[in-house]
């Protein structure tokens, strides 16, 4: 199957599906993203941008590109929100939604940011390219411009 991520303004209404099976699993950072983004900003950031994955009008995936709070430098963007469904993981949702989130970022900045906090998703993030940082905590993995 194949996906095509959507930039997206205000929030679905199927977001609030994803953010609940987000917490089920024992992630809030979805909560987070509803209370900072306002359909045209995260916070502060007007560069900023949050994408999705749909199956027909159900929101699978999202995720997120924002300036990084921890090392401010417009050198740098980070990649956070990040959450696929369960049942579409390892399908290529994430892989796609992945991929256009690098692509937005680096178009703003030549270096990427994330702390990714389970094995699965260090793994993911692994696998499409990113580096992994040792000792800062505020960040697992970087990824440079080509």
């Amino acid at each position: 199957m194949s996906f095509a991520p959507t930039k997206i303004g205000l929030m679905p209404a199927s977001f609030t599906a994803l953010r609940e099976a987000a917490e089920r699993e024992g992630y809030d950072f979805l909560r987070r993203l509803g209370d900072r983004w306002d359909g045209e900003r995260y916070l502060n950031d007007d560069l900023a941008t949050v994408w999705g994955v749909f199956a027909g009008s159900k929101l699978v995936a999202i995720g997120a590109q924002t300036y990084d709070e921890y090392d401010p430098s417009p050198l740098h963007r980070r990649i956070r929100h990040f959450y696929v469904q369960p049942d579409r993981r390892r399908g290529g949702a994430g892989r796609a939604l992945a991929h256009c989130l690098i692509v937005d970022a680096h178009a703003l900045a030549p270096l990427l940011h994330l702390r990714a906090t389970h094995a699965l998703s260090t793994a993911f993030w692994d696998s499409v390219g990113f580096a992994r940082v040792v000792g800062r905590e505020d960040r697992t993995h970087v990824l440079a411009r080509p």
